[in-house]
């Protein structure tokens, strides 16, 4: 298993889900201070301090790493397209990549090298991905837009197509391709800058150790430093209460909702202070306890007396009375229409069945069972009997109406009307007779005293009592029962109460009498006190409490801070991860570096726990190999590191070097060079550069090793970089590729050329001179000399060049100084007197002077084609 495939297997199985989240980010190096923020919110998170923010880990995962592959497994760049929103790179553009060998890209300082770099740093997942891949700065339409790429790669000789965009994970398929530039050179040093080689994997483990964790510690210990627990605002609470026992006793545990029962009082407990402080106060509580119950008694007297007359009218007194008052009603309406039914059928005198006739009945019936036929049943109306009024002999239809007249009284309609008149009348009595006003003027002053309330409610009631007995009688009369004055608030609920609460107070006035009880009384009351001065207090315990639980929180979160587990993880990753095989790829890497007479060795060391692998130098005087070794040499052990984790690594995979020189010498330079061509014939190898010397030395050992190659430089296409043009720069290419060159420029020329060239004409003339002119100097370089000597080349190629030299005769030299002095007549390297004003050649005197050349350098080409062939023979 890789180290990769440790350190993830590690994070997966031991590591909390923030730390997952924090190595993604060292992998990632994204490690600022606001990921440092990001991290301890989660942390709190974890221990259930919830973050406004929302933040939620992204653990690390194999997407994130980089892929370690044999070659046939890995990704082969074919084309880098489709850049949309990259700096100011040119839109269009394709790079492509030699899918074996090497690859150079070239360009100046701003050409647009840095773009196409930092993309493929973030799509490869480079070990340093620190550096921004931005839009155009200066263009506010595309300010805002997202980055994006896509990939034409080779995977088991299958052609596919990948895409890349800003904030997005880098492709899996592009994770086997590893890269190397400035910034990934610094990932082989420490925060104290000592060169301490550490393989990629180990350094996260590592850094979570000594740099995540501590710097986590640091932000956690300075919140629980702020986070106060002190009680000292709540000591006027000592005491021996309940609530100073509570107040002790706060901590995380504590529930809430015991302060807020403590410090919420009823309105009740708040009076029942009130009476315990006045009931203790008291000088005579006997005394006191003695007119608080005749108080009471008062109190209670004139409760009944409210009750008594509001018995005479309230609804239910109302209602019956209505009730009674409809009954009688309904009963004479029966009575009536009995009475009519009894006048039916013959002429009765007016009035017979009403109440008067019904008087007289009665008492002719009284006057006939008392005196005239006691013995008889009334009424007598056979046998010669009288009748009682005019003492006339009853005939035959008198005693028949007589019959029917006893029938008609004796009906119960008629009873029950004269038993309904009856309770009307009676219950009318009482009413007009009743008494109702409440005489409480007496009570006045001591009602205000204890309730003014109950003044006001005892003369509404007063009142309303009187105006619903005038009603009462009105709708009796009347009949009408509607508009039924509002009863008014009862007084005597308040007259209880008061009676009840001097009740209490009489009874503490009583139990105040006693010093054992008293006790009793003081102590409640200092527990009602307490409980009231904690009210104003109250949401600072609760504040209080809330800070205890997270201070106990934060506390926890000490347990996820532990640097021992990782560094211990450390020393065995490091024991497994740096073996034989790989010091010696260092060695051979530094010797073919040119960095091994320095010594470099491999020292392991632990230091407060963590195992260092540091490369340390021989040398007399101890001292820090960043004060022995220049910034150019640290680059070169840097890159020795690189290549040999790799090779040991089981990489197959391409290789992007970006400016792999930076800060080296001439010499280093071609060390680097000539490695990077040798690890070329095993590996795609794809290498950016602004130095054009590393060019030529690439070039030169591309051309003699045969390597595989494709060639690019950068240019600006008007306000764009990145344009992307094959081969090398015109600087850097051969004599040949510039007459070509000038060819097809004096092909477009000779087309449309005036008779008379304008100024622009006339500078685009001079310029395929001033071209023409360069390119003889190549001639003279390349092809007289033979390369023997090469301009921003440290050193003489003796061997074979020399021998190839065949120099030029007395006629070729001529021509050569003819055409230079052509050039040189037209270019605007010299000012040319004004007053003679020459034009400039014409196209067709153009293809002719680069006929010329071609003509020269082949018979120079001829002659040394010739020599080659006698010196065989």
């Amino acid at each position: 298993m890789t180290l990769l495939a440790q350190v993830l297997q590690w994070s997966n199985s031991s590591l909390k889900p923030w730390q997952q989240d924090a190595a993604r980010r060292l992998f990632q190096n994204s490690l600022d201070n606001n990921a440092l923020d990001d991290l301890y919110a989660m942390l709190k998170s974890s221990v259930g301090l919830p973050d406004p923010k929302g933040r939620t880990p992204v653990p690390l995962s194999q997407e994130h790493l980089p892929v370690t592959a044999a070659k046939d497994a890995a990704a082969v760049l074919i084309t880098l397209k489709d850049v949309r929103n990259v700096n100011r790179l040119a839109a269009g553009q394709i790079l492509s990549f030699s899918k074996t060998g090497v690859t150079v890209v070239y360009g100046g300082n701003g050409a647009g090298k840095s773009g196409y770099s930092r993309v493929l740093k973030r799509a490869c997942r480079a070990r340093d991905a620190s550096e921004e891949v931005r839009p155009n700065a200066l263009d506010k339409a595309s300010a805002t837009a997202t980055p994006e790429a896509s990939f034409e790669i080779e995977l088991g000789a299958k052609a596919s197509t990948v895409t890349w965009k800003k904030n997005g994970t880098g492709p899996v398929e592009l994770a086997t391709i590893a890269v190397f530039d400035t910034h990934c050179a610094r990932a082989y040093l420490d925060l104290q800058q000592e060169i301490a080689y550490l393989p990629y994997g180990l350094d996260v483990v590592e850094n979570m150790a000594q740099i995540v964790l501590p710097k986590v510690l640091e932000k956690l210990n300075a919140e629980i430093a702020l986070t106060s627990t002190t009680k000292e605002a709540f000591n006027h609470l000592a005491g021996t209460t309940k609530v100073s026992a509570l107040i002790d006793s706060l901590s995380e545990k504590t529930n809430s909702a015991d302060v807020e029962a403590f410090a919420l009082m009823s309105v009740d407990e708040t009076a029942r202070m009130g009476e315990l402080g006045r009931t203790l106060s008291e000088a005579d509580p006997k005394a006191k306890a003695k007119e608080l119950r005749l108080a009471i008694g008062r109190m209670n007297a004139l409760k009944t007396k409210v009750e008594s007359s509001s018995n005479w009218v309230k609804n239910d007194a109302v209602h019956k009375f209505r009730t009674m008052d409809e009954e009688a009603e309904k009963a004479f309406a029966a009575e009536t229409e009995a009475a009519n039914a009894l006048r039916a059928g013959e002429t009765l005198l007016p009035g017979t069945g009403d109440v008067l006739w019904k008087a007289m009945y009665e008492a002719a019936k009284q006057f006939s069972l008392g005196s005239a036929y006691p013995t008889q049943v009334f009424p007598r109306v056979h046998d010669g009997a009288k009748c009682l009024l005019c003492q006339q002999n009853i005939l035959d239809d008198g005693a028949a109406r007589m019959r029917r007249f006893e029938e008609y009284v004796q009906h119960n309609v008629a009873k029950l009307a004269a038993d309904k008149r009856a309770v009307r009348a009676t219950a009318i009595g009482k009413i007009e007779r009743a008494s109702l006003g409440i005489d409480y003027q007496d009570y006045v002053e001591e009602l205000n005293h204890l309730d003014q309330s109950v003044v006001a409610e005892l003369n509404a009631f007063d009142s309303a009592i009187s105006a619903r007995q005038k009603w009462m009688l009105a709708s009796q009369s009347a009949h009408i029962w509607e508009g039924i004055p509002e009863f008014p608030t009862d007084p005597c609920i308040k007259l209880k109460a008061i009676a009840d609460a001097l009740t209490t107070q009489a009874e503490a006035y009583e139990k105040a009498t006693d010093d054992k009880h008293k006790l009793l009384l003081k102590a409640e009351l200092a527990e009602l006190k307490a409980r009231a001065a904690l009210f104003p207090h109250k949401a600072a315990a609760l504040a209080l409490i809330e800070r205890m639980k997270v201070k106990a929180l934060l506390s926890k979160c000490k347990d996820d801070l532990k640097t021992k587990p990782i560094s211990d993880k450390s020393k065995e990753l490091a024991t497994n991860a740096v073996t034989g095989p790989l010091r010696q790829a260092l060695k051979e890497e530094f010797d073919a570096l040119g960095v091994a007479h320095m010594a470099p060795r491999l020292d392991e060391s632990v230091e407060r726990g963590k195992m260092k692998h540091k490369l340390a130098l021989d040398i007399v005087v101890p001292a820090q190999i960043r004060d022995i070794l220049s910034e150019g040499e640290q680059r070169a052990i840097a890159l020795g590191c690189f290549l040999a984790e790799l090779r040991t690594g089981g990489h197959g995979g391409g290789i992007i070097f970006d400016d792999p020189v930076s800060s080296l010498d001439h010499t280093r330079r071609q060390n680097v060079a000539r490695r990077l061509v040798e690890e070329a014939k095993v590996r795609q190898v794809i290498i950016f550069t602004h130095d054009t010397s590393f060019l030529g030395e690439l070039r030169d050992l591309i051309e003699q090793t045969g390597v595989e190659h494709l060639i690019h430089h950068l240019e600006w296409h008007g306000q764009f970089s990145g344009a992307v043009q094959s081969g090398l720069p015109w600087e850097h290419k051969s004599y040949k590729d510039r007459i070509d060159k000038l060819q097809k420029a004096q092909s477009v020329l000779v087309a449309g050329w005036p008779p008379y060239p304008n100024g622009e004409q006339s500078a685009a003339m001079r310029q395929q001179y001033n071209l023409m002119r360069a390119t003889i100097e190549r001639v003279i370089q390349d092809l007289v000399f033979n390369g023997v000597v090469v301009r921003y080349r440290d050193w003489i190629r003796v061997t074979p060049n020399l021998s190839k030299v065949v120099g030029f005769e007395k006629t070729e030299c001529d021509e050569i100084e003819r055409l230079y002095q052509v050039c040189c007549d037209v270019v605007d390297a010299h000012d040319p007197a004004s007053a003679k004003n020459a034009p400039v050649p014409t196209a067709t005197q153009l293809g002719q002077d680069i006929a010329a050349l071609v003509a020269l350098t082949g018979t120079i080409e001829i002659r040394r084609k010739s020599q080659a062939a006698s010196g065989k023979s």
